[in-house]
Order: C-alpha cells, then structure tokens, then sequence
C-alpha cells in the first residue's frame, strides 16, 4: 500500500474501522444485548488510535508478513487481555460473565487487527527478518545475563507501578505516596507479595514482547524515537482497560 498522500490517513482509520466491527461482531455473537451496550463510536476511536501506532511500527521494521502478523498477535494479546487479567486480579475485580465476553472480543480483534496491519498499512522496503531469525537472536539474546537483567526491570516496572499508580489514584486517602502503596498492596482479596508478583509476571512479559525492537531495528536513531513514540501512544490505549472493556 502506498505510504504517502490521504493513503496515510485512510489505512488507519481503516484499520480502525476493523477493529470495532471485528469486535462489536464478536460480542454481538455471544451477546446480543451487552453489543447494544457497548459504543461503536468509543471501538472506532480506539482503533483509530491503534492504527496510527501501529503504523510507524510497520514502516519502519524490516520484518516479513509472517513476522509482522506474529508479533503484533502477541504485542496486542500481552499488554490487552492478559495485562488486563493480571491487573484485574490485582484490583480484586470479579471475573464475571461480562467480563470474560468483552475479554474474547479482545483477544479476537487483537488477531484480526495484527493480520491486517500488515496488509492494510505500509512495509519497508526491505523485508528480511523471519520468524527463524528472529527465534535465533532471542536465543542469542537471552543468556543467563540477559534474563537477569530482564528480571530486573520487571521488578522495576513492579514498584514503578506501585508508586505512580500511588501517586495518581485519588481514591486512597494517605498523604504519602507510601502509604497510598500500602492501601493498594493490602486490598483483597490477594496478598502484597501476590500483588508484586503479579505486577514482576506482566512487566516481564511486556519487556519479553519488547525486546526484538531492540534486537532487530536497524534505521537511524530519529526512526528508533517515531516507533518507541508509538508504542507508547499503544501502551497508554493498553493501560486503560475499565474504560476500554466497558465502554
């Protein structure tokens, strides 16, 4: 597809149109009336936001179809539905029937967007990483170094987690950021050192998913920011999930 005029605005609102009627078809399938609650308009802008992160990604990374369409699956499963199955376990939210609905719907827009991100929006020129290649630099990477320090940084986002989320939620009412972490490691119905390593499970999975942009990006520092930019503007849309579920 062409990555320049209106082509550049009409692919991702394209891809965001897919998103929500992959999804609002999904629940309609299993749910008749929690589709008629859900907001198409909501689904639609997520997915806008979804297409325009992706896209830099697409653009920029010299990875086959194949590659492509496996690792957005697992970007897009790791920090959607199974971050928001640890976080829900975490806040000690019911697993209810409506959850799980919505989480299905998820799982299988997370699918169908992948496959047509690399179809609907522009590849580089170059397409040379395969899903071998890139196995062979995971295994290169990860050595007994590597996994250490992995382990480190998902215990950092653990505590980065705990003190932000402190920080920020008002409905704690401790004046210290400490005590606010505190109030969040002690609400049921699991224990601190479940919390903490619930949060250590999902920061080392999101570092794991991570890592072949750091393994296998091979254009020039600016292009590196213009894709860490836009998988943060994805990370941010991940990190929403009441709003995103129930909407």
């Amino acid at each position: 597809m062409s990555s320049s005029g209106i082509w550049k605005y009409i692919a991702p609102t394209s891809l965001g149109a897919a998103y929500a009627i992959t999804k609002m078809l999904s629940i309609r399938a299993l749910d008749p009336e929690l589709a008629i609650a859900q907001d198409f308009t909501y689904q639609f802008l997520a997915g806008i936001l979804l297409g325009f992160a992706l896209r830099p990604v697409t653009s920029q990374i010299y990875w086959k179809r194949t590659t492509s369409i496996i690792f957005f699956s697992l970007f897009l499963l790791i920090l959607g539905p199974i971050g928001q199955l640890l976080r829900q376990r975490i806040w000690g939210i019911t697993f209810d029937e409506t959850f799980w609905l919505l989480l299905f719907a998820e799982i299988v827009a997370a699918f169908v967007v992948s496959i047509l991100a690399s179809i609907i929006l522009p590849v580089a020129h170059q397409q040379t990483i395969s899903p071998g290649l890139l196995l062979r630099r995971y295994k290169k990477e990860l050595s007994p170094s590597g996994i250490l320090k992995m382990f480190g940084c998902a215990l950092l986002y653990a505590f980065s987690f705990l003190i932000f989320q402190s920080i920020f939620d008002e409905s704690f009412v401790s004046p210290s950021w400490i005590g606010r972490s505190q109030e969040l490691l002690s609400l049921p119905p699991i224990s601190a050192q479940e919390k903490i390593l619930l949060l250590w499970l999902q920061g080392f999975l999101n570092i794991l998913i991570m890592l072949p942009l750091f393994i296998v990006f091979l254009r020039e520092k600016v292009e590196l920011i213009v894709v860490f930019g836009s998988l943060s503007l994805l990370w941010q849309f991940s990190h929403r999930p009441l709003q995103i579920f129930n909407a």
